[in-house]
């Protein structure tokens, strides 16, 4: 099998998402388009999440890696951004504050600077 192309890679990232919601017990809606800048749409607690899925398969950085959102800055259309790490099969849901990228730590940095750092491991559950 050759290499995934990105619509591939953004399908099994989105999948992955969606089991993994669904295993923490909420549940899951996906637009029949996609167009407009929502991915997924999560019930949980009786209140509906627009969720922007990110699928990253390396590191920006030694430690980190980084979800760029320009394309989803000031539309008003993403509520969380679900960011999936394929080498590990891990996932992150972070409540989208119009930034437009995100930047999520993996490991501790060789000079152990820990101001600023959101770490990937601290959002690994869906927000409620």
């Amino acid at each position: 099998m050759g290499t995934l192309s990105t619509i591939r890679k953004g399908w099994l990232g989105e999948s992955r998402v969606i089991a993994d919601i669904i295993s923490q017990g909420y549940d899951v809606y996906v637009p029949v388009v996609d167009d407009g800048g929502v991915d997924l749409i999560v019930e949980a607690n009786n209140k509906f999440h627009r969720v922007q899925v990110k699928s990253c398969q390396k590191l920006k950085t030694k430690t980190s890696i980084e979800v760029n959102m320009d394309k989803h800055k000031d539309t008003g259309r993403v509520d969380i951004v679900a960011a999936y790490y394929s080498p590990k099969d891990i996932f992150a849901y972070i409540p989208y504050n119009n930034q437009s990228r995100i930047v999520l730590a993996l490991h501790t940095a060789k000079n152990n600077q820990e101001k600023h750092r959101i770490w990937f491991y601290e959002y690994m559950e869906f927000p409620v």
